[in-house]
């Protein structure tokens, strides 16, 4: 179970205990998705559909690249605790792939160029394993998994209603997948911390990694949005970015939380959302 009970008379939990309290499964959901949900899915804004498709074209092979990386020192882990976790870890990000490839095929078969933006994240994972260290593939996967870390608590604590800008045919894909993160959010930074522990290294691993994240997923953007012929929609670019960057958008939301990560007595779970995380499986049902 994520979390048992939570007993406010009780001293305050450290973030180390509350990773180390984690009991997290492996859901296999099996979604089907039809074709009658509509083309642009999600708050009915080709930018943001295309933003978000963009997101999940990268993650069959991102988790991938991140199960790789993790396994790389699952034989030197001690910690029984952090053992279960890290297979539990693993079993979730397979899952994660295989869903999301059945989203990417339903743009797929819409004409997007999903494979484009996959075959690059293909390209760029080869050159990681190729050219860096074990520990710098696994600092780039502690910071990728902060990353979705935070953007999936955008959905969970800090503007649930989003959510249900999403169409209804794939609610459940991203409840889940922003549950899931949140779950095992810490299991690659707990390792990293066990096993490398590099702290300054680490922040500069963000630098790099936020940078390309960030130029991949604006790239591949732009290619879908170019494939669904709303690229120069001004009412689709401006309702897109006010929810990036507005007052109240995305980035601005979860900025605090980014820079966080730059502590070096930071821990994921300083973030503690799990009473909101527990809301959300249960209005899923995702057990």
């Amino acid at each position: 179970m994520f979390i048992n009970t939570i007993n406010a008379k009780e001293l305050k939990p450290t973030p180390q205990q509350i990773s180390a309290s984690i009991d997290f499964p492996v859901r296999r959901l099996d979604l089907i998705f039809s074709d009658e949900i509509p083309e642009f899915w999600f708050a009915n804004n080709a930018f943001l559909t295309c933003f978000l498709a963009a997101l999940s074209s990268a993650f069959p092979d991102g988790e991938r690249q991140f199960i790789h990386s993790v396994r790389n020192y699952q034989s030197q882990i001690d910690n029984p605790v952090l053992l279960k976790q890290v297979r539990a870890f693993i079993g979730q990000e397979a899952h994660h792939g295989k869903e999301h490839d059945q989203l990417n095929d339903l743009m797929r078969k819409r004409g997007y160029p999903i494979d484009r933006i996959y075959k690059r994240f293909k390209k760029m994972n080869k050159m990681m394993q190729q050219t860096f260290s074990p520990a710098h593939q696994l600092a780039s996967t502690v910071c990728m998994e902060h990353l979705t870390a935070i953007m999936a608590d955008y959905f969970i604590s800090k503007n649930t209603l989003d959510l249900d800008k999403f169409d209804l045919g794939l609610r459940k894909i991203w409840a889940w997948h922003a549950i899931e993160e949140t779950e095992h959010k810490a299991v690659a930074f707990d390792v990293y911390q066990s096993l490398v522990n590099r702290p300054y290294f680490l922040r500069l691993v963000m630098l790099e990694t936020t940078f390309f994240f960030m130029f991949i997923t604006s790239r591949g953007t732009l290619e879908l949005l170019k494939h669904s012929g709303q690229r120069t929609n001004l009412k689709n670019w401006n309702v897109g970015l006010s929810f990036l960057f507005g007052r109240n958008g995305l980035i601005r939301q979860i900025s605090q939380d980014y820079f966080d990560f730059f502590s070096l007595d930071f821990h994921p779970w300083q973030h503690d959302n799990r009473v909101m995380a527990e809301q959300l499986k249960r209005k899923y049902q995702i057990i």
